[in-house]
């Protein structure tokens, strides 16, 4: 029964657009999502990313070292603390088909180091999902910016 509950909200929320349980990349701030979330797990505690658990799954949330000019030759020129990227461990890991995406949007590509684990990448929604396609599992979904805003992406030195 749990299962059949979940389920339907993974389907909405996976993969419509990069916002997870409200948490955007490059808008929401660590406060915002110590809100929604609560206290990261006291292992995970590191300045610039945290670990979270919920009910129904393990969340990573990496948040910006601050602008180009100040912090960051690799990063993004966007405030300290705010969100890059949302990653997403589900505890009843979801089978890929029953997320009902567009493949087609998707770049599929294999895990180097993990026998049949592909990554689905939509860059322009800046949303990736790591699929063990043996068992046809979700086993993580990863949110972060979304490809309109790379203009914000910091350049390296020899760049500028």
């Amino acid at each position: 029964m749990y299962l059949k509950m979940v389920l339907p909200l993974m389907v909405i929320a996976c993969c419509q657009s990069n916002i997870w349980n409200d948490i955007v990349p490059l808008k929401s701030t660590r406060a915002d999502v110590e809100k929604i979330l609560g206290k990261p797990m006291r292992h995970s505690i590191a300045k610039h990313a945290a670990g979270y658990k919920t009910e129904n799954e393990r969340v990573h949330v990496v948040y910006s070292t601050g602008l180009c000019n100040v912090n960051s030759e690799h990063g993004w020129d966007i405030p300290e603390m705010t969100v890059i990227s949302v990653g997403v461990t589900p505890k009843v890991l979801p089978k890929f088909t029953d997320l009902q995406i567009d493949k087609n949007k998707f770049e599929k590509r294999p895990d180097p180091d993990a026998i049949d684990t592909f990554f689905y990448t939509n860059e322009t929604d800046g949303i990736s999902l790591t699929v063990d396609e043996k068992d046809e599992f979700v086993l993580d979904i990863r949110y972060f910016p979304e490809a309109k805003y790379n203009h914000l992406r910091c350049k390296a030195k020899q760049e500028k």
